[in-house]
């Protein structure tokens, strides 16, 4: 009886210690989920291939990112809304380790980003430059069209107004076209 209780025993002690073993922290849990959300995401965008599918995409993914933030540390929140269960250096770390997820995934939708704005720059800076030569060497229905073609691309930028995660160098080209416009309007008023 007493070898029947101790194979019991050890069986019992065996799926304990395996149980023990096979435990994954609360810090692991929350990075895998991050690691997959934004993996989701990172398919979904580069599967995209137009600014309407893009912005739409954009739109909804901040909203279930929002979503997703607030729920990552619900399990580890007391009723006083304090994070529980980590030290602070776990903290650190995994705020470290989200936020390089998060960059990683960032850099990603950048560039996908860039895919569309940058033609749309391109023809921008082409349209001020258009308007730059043709200011007192064109006819006025010239200018006319080469204003209706402006307009055309100011409004497909007018699109990506409130995206935020532009290329500083597109950033940059834009802004340098556009304050070539206002030196070309002002210029043109003076006369």
């Amino acid at each position: 009886m007493k070898k029947i209780t101790l194979a019991i025993a050890v069986v019992i002690m065996g799926f304990v210690m395996a149980s023990c073993g096979n435990k994954v922290s609360p810090s692991e849990t929350i990075l895998k989920a991050a690691q997959e959300f934004f993996d989701q995401a990172k398919a979904k965008l580069s599967a995209i291939d137009n600014t309407e599918d893009f912005l739409a995409f954009i739109n909804s993914f901040n909203a279930e990112r929002e979503e997703f933030s607030q729920n990552l540390f619900a399990d580890y929140v007391d009723e006083e809304g304090n994070v529980t269960g980590f030290t602070e250096e776990e903290i650190v770390n995994l705020q470290t380790k989200l936020s390089n997820i998060a960059t990683e995934y960032n850099k990603e939708e950048a560039n996908k980003a860039a895919e569309f704005i940058a033609p749309i720059i391109e023809r921008y800076e082409n349209a001020v430059n258009a308007l730059s030569e043709a200011i007192g060497n064109a006819d006025e229905e010239t200018f006319d069209k080469l204003v209706e073609e402006y307009e055309s691309v100011e409004s497909e930028l007018a699109l990506f107004e409130d995206y935020d995660n532009v290329l500083p160098e597109l950033q940059e080209r834009g802004q340098a076209a556009e304050s070539k416009l206002k030196q070309i309007l002002e210029n043109f008023l003076e006369q």
